[in-house]
């Protein structure tokens, strides 16, 4: 379990939900402090599988746009995405549950569900959440629809927009606004990740903004990291 695990010294413990974490890629490896990931089996029921494959890069682009922001991070990989890129949403229950166990300041969700049924569980998770002082940030929906976990109360939700610096943020209507492309990230081979666009990476520049709050204040309450965020804002 998570939640005997020894934190980094000076570094802001980050849980990624995604789609895993390719320790290969740049120098993640060198944050990545635990990999595992969560399937349903065969009889319907969710099972961990440490150390699973990734087989999509959408958790590393997401990985590479934090540290780029922040890089006194510690991260631990929650891979949820199935063969075709999607999950499940018990299986998203179940992850957001499981990251509270290894007690991060943040956890970062670019992704979630428009089924609203699964509201009322993920507000439950959030008040817990909040309640230990841990900051969830979530990508809304890039169709337009209301999603969840960003649509619910407490969570650092995040739409995208066009601005003239990848540093810059703005906040609106009860969401975060950052670049929808990471254009001037360092990525692969040398390359940018100027083709990586969409909410989910509008949610990694706000996750690495909070970082570095956190990393400046230490322990401190969603409330007060909301005030100093909006505070930055440009």
């Amino acid at each position: 379990m998570g939640g005997g695990y020894i934190k980094f010294k000076n570094t802001v413990r980050i849980v990624v939900i995604d789609s895993g974490i390719d320790t290969e890629i740049s120098d993640l490896g060198k944050y990545v402090a635990v990999s595992t990931g969560f399937r349903l089996n065969e009889e319907g029921y969710i099972t961990e599988y440490p150390q699973m494959e990734v087989r999509y890069q959408h958790g590393t682009i997401i990985s590479l746009i934090i540290r780029h922001i922040c890089s006194s991070i510690e991260l631990i990989s929650l891979n949820i995405l199935n063969e075709n890129a999607a999950t499940d949403g018990r299986i998203l229950l179940y992850a957001m549950s499981r990251a509270l166990d290894y007690q991060p300041d943040i956890v970062h969700m670019s992704l979630g569900t428009a089924r609203w049924k699964y509201k009322r569980y993920i507000r439950r998770i959030a008040r817990e959440a909040d309640r230990r002082n841990i900051a969830l940030v979530a990508a809304a929906s890039n169709q337009g629809p209301e999603s969840y976990p960003a649509c619910v109360k407490g969570v650092f939700g995040v739409k995208g927009g066009n601005f003239s610096e990848n540093l810059h943020y703005s906040y609106k209507s009860g969401f975060f606004y950052a670049p929808l492309n990471a254009a001037g990230v360092p990525g692969y081979g040398g390359e940018d990740l100027s083709r990586a666009s969409g909410t989910s990476i509008s949610a990694a520049f706000i996750t690495g903004h909070l970082a570095n709050i956190r990393l400046n204040t230490g322990p401190i309450n969603n409330r007060n990291l909301k005030k100093i965020l909006l505070e930055n804002q440009s």
